[in-house]
């Protein structure tokens, strides 16, 4: 009985898989987005975004009603032969971000094609777990650069990527920032994230545990600022765990909890006093521009993404990584001087604000393959 059952399974999935695939071939999208395999993050929103504020008819690849069926291991293994065959006739254009899965589809695909676009994010590396890479992480390092160099059009999400590509690979790219849903972040409601309890000033962290995110440096401030309340959000993270890694002692003014919807989290930043982020690399941060489109101040580590974030430093507050006792002090001058909140949401306005950035994507989308060579260029 559990092997008809498990027969029946895939069955049904392989139904799935062949009627998205068939769909797909008898109304074609105008642009493919893909692997839409993370089911939370940075990536996850970005590619949300795309489909949502570009004015042509997008699919991502898997859809998120296939994966709620096939899971993406699934998607890469035993269905892969399936969609391989599938060639994208009549798609203005496929669009890669990340996932090797979809990047080597793109690149194999053969004339006449779609336009191919990839967006670069931020490569992993070695800070990223303790000073080294893991397997998966040289797999995705290897099809960004030596795979998604091959694209029509390549963009970088930040100034900084754009010219460590230049200057480490040889890739040109064009510079279309990271987003952020301003129109979604004016949703946001403190008090629905705070409830019927009087939070008062508080201090936020958003981010998974993860070496690269260094949530640990933020355990730590809280440590050092014992009258001021903290809170963490982000998948994977306890109080318990943080101070089991750490060695120090759970201080009594942090609260942690684990991973929140993306209402919840701009629900907490609207609610907070100050973001604080003390990630060791980031591309370009959603959470400092989701901060400052609700006018809230900033405090980032000196890092690339994360001070062009902040327009150089201009409109937040810039500390020395590994330097508990700057951090501190810029967390006490972010909620002392909230002056720069103003100026914060109208830079995003002008220059991550979704509204702002698809027309751009739209307009290369719809250029067609055959004017395409051109399309990267030299850093600024």
């Amino acid at each position: 009985m559990a092997e008809w059952r498990e027969a029946a399974r895939e069955a049904q999935k392989r139904r799935a898989v062949d009627a998205w695939i068939a769909l797909l071939r008898d109304r074609p999208p105008q642009v493919l987005i893909g692997a839409n395999f993370a089911d939370h993050g940075g990536v996850r929103e970005h590619i949300l975004s795309i489909g949502r504020y570009s004015s042509l008819r997008t699919e991502l690849v898997p859809s998120d009603r296939l994966l709620k069926l096939v899971v993406p291991h699934e998607i890469k293994t035993k269905f892969n032969a399936a969609f391989c065959q599938y060639r994208a006739s009549g798609v203005l254009a496929v669009h890669s971000h990340v996932f090797p899965w979809f990047i080597e589809w793109c690149n194999a695909l053969r004339s006449p094609r779609p336009l191919w676009v990839h967006t670069y994010h931020a490569p992993y590396f070695p800070n990223h777990r303790n000073g080294e890479h893991v397997a998966w992480q040289e797999e995705f390092n290897s099809a960004l650069v030596n795979v998604a160099r091959n694209a029509d059009v390549r963009i970088s999400v930040s100034k900084w990527q754009q010219r460590y590509l230049s200057e480490a690979h040889g890739i040109e790219t064009l510079y279309i920032p990271n987003g952020v849903d301003v129109a979604f972040c004016d949703t946001a409601d403190p008090v629905r994230f705070t409830g019927t309890v009087q939070w008062g000033k508080f201090v936020l962290y958003v981010g998974r545990n993860d070496p690269v995110k260094n949530p640990h440096e933020f355990l730590r401030l809280a440590a050092a600022l014992p009258s001021l309340r903290f809170m963490m959000a982000g998948r994977d993270l306890s109080l318990e765990r943080l101070a089991s890694e750490t060695g120090i002692a759970a201080p009594g003014n942090l609260t942690v909890r684990g991973e929140m919807s993306h209402q919840q989290v701009i629900d907490a930043v609207a609610a907070c006093s100050a973001v604080v982020v003390t990630s060791l690399r980031e591309g370009l941060p959603t959470v400092v521009l989701e901060a400052m489109t609700l006018r809230k101040p900033v405090v980032v580590p000196d890092e690339p993404g994360c001070v062009e974030a902040i327009d150089g430093g201009r409109l937040g507050h810039v500390y020395r990584p590994g330097d508990i006792l700057d951090l501190r002090e810029k967390t006490l001058a972010a909620l002392s001087d909230p002056s720069r909140g103003d100026a914060g949401r109208e830079f995003v306005l002008r220059e991550f604000d979704w509204r702002v950035i698809a027309p751009r994507l739209d307009a290369i989308y719809e250029s067609g393959p055959a004017r395409s060579s051109s399309r990267a260029r030299k850093p600024d």
